[in-house]
Order: structure tokens, then C-alpha cells, then sequence
């Protein structure tokens, strides 16, 4: 639309010469006019396109939309050199070394994580891949909400009828709960409390910390890391 505005001003300026007759401003009325039908007709196609598409979506009984989930996650490349492993000591270092949460950038965050920053659309900033046949790696910094966030974690592949799907492909490392939660208590998080049977959180006078955990079947009950979402504090509403 702006494009066929743009071509009718185009026209229309052109003719300043023409302009001065009466036939002429008749012409260049019309030539505006037929513009402006254009742009009109150009507009109702697209909505008309995007309310088909929204429609067809729509249409789609919930096991065709998760059939083509599914077909986009397998298209989707598992990207070599990404862990949990790697992003839970991440995770650590950032504690470790950056004093504030006001000082953790995406340049630091994603080197300390050991994957870009540069992987999802503004106002976030971090990346995604696939790392597993089944499994994904994740993390993104929002530091545009009430209460700015660095959330790192993994999601498995979208399941019909269950949420549950086993991490022990991605818990064979050190880092689970039994290792993590010592190095964590060793930097000052102490006092755990729960938000549920699998959210442990703690809090330090510049950080707060919730670790989500996935116990593995396959490995004995043993409670892998799902995600840790890290946060300031005092949490407080930005002026």
C-alpha cells in the first residue's frame, strides 16, 4: 500500500506543467483516484490472505497442529557444541564473576553461556538450537520487564499427550541438583524455599535464583536441571 501512495505522489508531482490546464487536472484526479482504489483493492487482499491463514489455522483439528509442530521441529538442525552441562557452569561463572545484574550484557551473557546473543527477535536478546533428537537448549536476557530476567534452560520435543519426556540424554553431566545446589550454597544460597515439589529458590542481597528441576526415570530418580532463571534484587518496579 505505501509502495502504490508512493508511485501515485510520483505521477502526480510530475505533471506540475500539465497541471495548469483543466483537462489535465482532470487526468491527474483520476490517476489519484485510481491510485487510491488500488491501494484500497491491495489492502483488502492482504487481510483477506491473513484471515484465510488464520482460518486454515484454525481449521486444524489440535493433532494436525501438533503434527506440524512436529514437522518443523524435525527440519529444525541439531547444532553441535551446545550443553546443559556447558550452560549450567554458564551460569555459575556470571555469578562468580559479574557483581551486579546490571552489569551482565548479552555479549558476556552468551560467552559465559557459550552460545550467541544474537538469536531472537528485540527487545530479547539470546539463542536457541537443537542440541538432542529430542531435546533443545535455550536462554534469553529480557531486560525490558518489571523485573529484567536471564532465563537459560532445555524443552523437549512437542509430545501429543504427555508432558514428560526423560532428560537423561541430557543429565549424563556433573551438573545435576546434588552437584549444583553445593556450588550454588558455596556463593551464598542458602535459604532454599519451594515453589513447588520441583522449583528451588534462593536469594542473595544482589541476586535471585530459581532453579526448575526433571527427575529421570532412566537414571534412578535423579533430579536433572531443567532451567535457572536468574534475577536482582531487591526486586523492585522500575521508576
Amino acid at each position: 500500500m505505501a509502495m502504490l501512495l508512493t508511485l501515485a505522489g510520483c505521477r502526480h508531482g510530475g505533471d506540475t506543467h500539465a497541471a495548469d490546464t483543466p483537462a489535465s487536472t482532470a487526468n491527474s484526479t483520476a490517476t489519484v483516484s485510481t491510485a487510491t482504489a488500488t491501494a484500497t483493492a491491495a489492502t483488502a487482499a492482504t487481510a483477506a490472505t491473513a484471515a484465510t491463514a488464520k482460518e486454515g489455522t484454525a481449521r486444524m483439528t489440535t493433532q494436525q497442529q501438533h503434527d506440524d509442530y512436529v514437522k518443523r521441529w524435525e527440519t529444525w538442525p541439531i547444532r553441535e557444541g551446545h550443553s546443559p552441562e556447558r550452560a549450567w557452569q554458564g551460569v555459575l561463572h556470571l555469578l562468580r564473576t559479574v557483581p551486579r545484574f546490571a552489569d551482565i550484557t548479552p555479549e558476556i551473557a552468551g560467552k559465559a553461556l557459550g552460545m550467541p546473543s544474537d538469536g531472537m527477535p528485540p527487545p530479547r536478546h539470546g539463542y536457541s538450537a537443537r542440541i538432542h533428537a529430542n531435546w533443545a537448549m535455550v536462554w534469553f536476557l529480557n531486560d525490558t520487564s518489571v523485573v529484567p530476567e536471564i532465563r537459560v534452560f532445555v524443552e523437549h520435543r512437542p509430545l501429543a499427550d504427555s508432558a514428560y519426556m526423560d532428560p537423561a540424554p541430557i543429565c549424563d553431566g556433573p551438573t545435576d541438583w546434588a552437584a549444583l545446589r553445593p556450588e550454588l550454597e558455596a556463593m551464598g544460597f542458602v535459604n532454599w524455599y519451594r515453589t513447588g515439589p520441583l522449583h528451588h529458590i534462593a536469594e542473595t542481597e544482589h541476586f535471585a535464583l530459581t532453579v526448575a528441576l526433571l527427575p529421570s526415570t532412566q537414571l534412578n530418580g535423579r533430579l536433572c536441571i531443567k532451567g535457572i532463571t536468574l534475577q536482582p534484587m531487591p526486586q523492585q518496579v522500575r521508576p
